[in-house]
């Protein structure tokens, strides 16, 4: 596919070049070449590309391309379940690559948030006391989940309250 690209993109320079030096056989070659390859490429679905490329950890081609997919479903349907679910694969693309700023952006999309969303927000944005005062809700709710005292010890620690981590139990 990138090789695709590449030669798409240097035949469109090829036929601009040719366009300026009135080379209109050329020009017709090279858009009828164009349009063959494009084709090609565009019989591939956005979302397996997407999908593969989560699997490579090439996660900025996933992004390219779960966002083509987003778009591509949104014209075609309204749901907004089904919109909410492709945000969600949208934002855990953004955790993997570890960007705080997409993920708040796509959180200001996503209709209704639930508690792991809005922790995760919290912590990839650095706040850290926000995302302790959830972790302390949910174990209080929960006493025993090992992942949530974990993930509590880490908010103590990230935002600096070292002091509380060595008191006694």
């Amino acid at each position: 596919m990138d090789y695709l690209s590449r030669w798409k993109q240097a035949k469109q320079t090829e036929s601009a070049s040719a366009s300026k030096n009135k080379e209109t056989d050329k020009v017709e070659l090279c858009e009828t070449e164009i349009g063959i390859v494009t084709s090609v490429l565009e019989m591939l679905p956005a979302e397996i590309i997407a999908r593969r490329a989560v699997d490579c950890k090439s996660y900025s081609r996933a992004l390219f391309y779960w966002e083509q997919h987003i778009r591509q479903v949104r014209e075609s349907t309204k749901n907004v379940e089904t919109t909410n679910t492709l945000l969600e694969r949208l934002q855990d693309i953004y955790t993997q690559i570890d960007e705080p700023d997409g993920i708040e952006g796509i959180s200001a999309h996503l209709h209704v948030l639930d508690i792991d969303q809005q922790i995760l927000g919290h912590r990839k944005a650095g706040r850290w006391t926000a995302a302790q005062s959830w972790y302390e809700i949910q174990l209080a709710e929960n006493p025993g989940n090992v992942d949530v005292q974990v993930n509590l010890l880490t908010c103590l620690k990230e935002s600096g309250q070292h002091g509380l981590l060595l008191l006694p139990v």
